[in-house]
């Protein structure tokens, strides 16, 4: 009798978990986003265009900005000596190799760092997801890959058809702080990014219509079909109702960087947050891991905005922190994909995660422990590692 109290005990954490995630990751940024794109709707552009700097503001301390800054403690947690440091040797490389490009060529990097921020939004929005139209017979990364196309080009596809002129002045301010002002008149033209954010906008609809083939087969899989065409619809409606640097800022704060914090939770603390207080308790830890590069980077950009910016305006700053995503989010990207690498993403759990041993690394199936007590956890685990429920890494026997 004992046993079945406490098998029912764990399942009803493990559905009060799964509540909570569907609250704090899916229902809370969807509605601040669609309140967003209703006040658009009805209230016209100007506020938006007004406050367009705000949501890169916000990201520069609080979630956005630091989510990608808790890298070196993610890696730390994998890696230790020459493997750490030649896996930062590469990261400094990739970085210095984006600025230099961006300091030669502007407009070939703008538009690569764009490509890239399309699959880097889609791909997140895939591992971050509650569930998953999964089907048994197409390989995840098939799945990963149309999944990312459908979710991540909508995102810029709405600002660049519907806004091509604001969208085009947002990438020539950028563009002027490699080659000035004067010099970026004519470097994207309005009729240009329009029919860009079309050809995404067509893209982003033949992947998500392939998904729904997936789909169809199984209820389940329909089910999360339609949820994620109803966050779609809400991330096209913000696109087109509001000013490019407020929707895609918001976007950037409230849906991508907010939902890193779960995955990033169970990375740096060993446990998946149950409750808002578990929650709160676990990204000022993240934060916190995330200092050792979030001050340089808060130093670089604002040696930046006072040395290259033409005005001193939020609007500036934002901008030079867009120029700082750009620069960072390559090596990003490329870290996060080694890790889930290793990890040997599957679709079903559970999961193996990476652990490091004095011979080097090895894969090891782990269970999940629910609540999280803040304290710091012995084992070594990789973020960026969805597509299951979360698993912390047990400590070493």
């Amino acid at each position: 009798m004992a046993f079945v109290h406490l098998v029912d005990r764990w399942k009803r954490r493990g559905h009060a978990g799964l509540r909570f995630r569907e609250v704090a990751f899916r229902r809370l940024p969807v509605a601040v986003m669609a309140g967003a794109a209703l006040a658009g709707a009805t209230g016209g552009p100007q506020w938006s265009a007004a406050l367009g700097p705000l949501p890169w503001l916000i990201a520069l301390g609080c979630v956005g900005l630091p989510h990608g800054a808790a890298d070196f403690a993610v890696s730390h947690r994998v890696w230790q000596g020459w493997p750490l440091a030649i896996v930062w040797l590469t990261y400094t490389a990739v970085m210095a190799a984006v600025l230099a490009g961006f300091a030669a060529a502007p407009v070939p990097t703008i538009v690569a760092f764009a490509a890239l921020s399309c699959w880097h939004f889609g791909a997140a929005h895939f591992d971050t997801a509650i569930a998953s139209c999964s089907d048994g017979h197409v390989s995840r990364s098939a799945q990963r890959m149309v999944a990312a196309l459908a979710r991540g080009c909508l995102v810029l596809a709405m600002p660049l058809a519907a806004w091509p002129a604001a969208t085009a002045a947002v990438a020539a301010d950028l563009a002027a702080l490699s080659v000035g002002r004067g010099s970026t008149a004519d470097l994207f033209p309005p009729a240009a990014v329009r029919a860009a954010g079309l050809g995404l906008a067509a893209v982003s609809m033949a992947a998500a219509a392939a998904e729904g083939l997936v789909a169809i087969r199984r209820p389940r899989s329909r089910r999360a079909w339609l949820n994620g065409l109803g966050e779609l619809a809400v991330i096209a409606s913000l696109g087109w109702c509001t000013d490019p640097l407020f929707s895609v800022g918001l976007y950037f704060l409230v849906w991508h960087g907010w939902r890193q914090m779960e995955p990033l939770a169970v990375s740096l603390t060993g446990a998946q947050p149950r409750s808002w207080a578990d929650l709160g308790r676990a990204v000022v830890w993240i934060h916190r891991a995330a200092l050792p590069l979030l001050v340089p980077a808060w130093l670089a950009i604002g040696a930046a905005w006072c040395l290259w910016s033409p005005d001193h305006t939020p609007r500036a700053l934002a901008i030079v922190s867009i120029a700082a995503y750009l620069v960072v989010t390559p090596a990003h990207e490329l870290l996060g994909s080694l890790l889930r690498q290793m990890a040997g993403q599957r679709l079903q759990p559970p999961l193996a995660l990476p652990c490091r041993k004095p011979s080097g690394l090895r894969m090891r199936v782990v269970e999940a422990q629910p609540g999280f007590d803040g304290q710091r956890p012995q084992g070594r685990a990789s973020s960026f590692l969805r597509g299951t429920d979360p698993v912390p890494l047990k400590p070493e026997a």
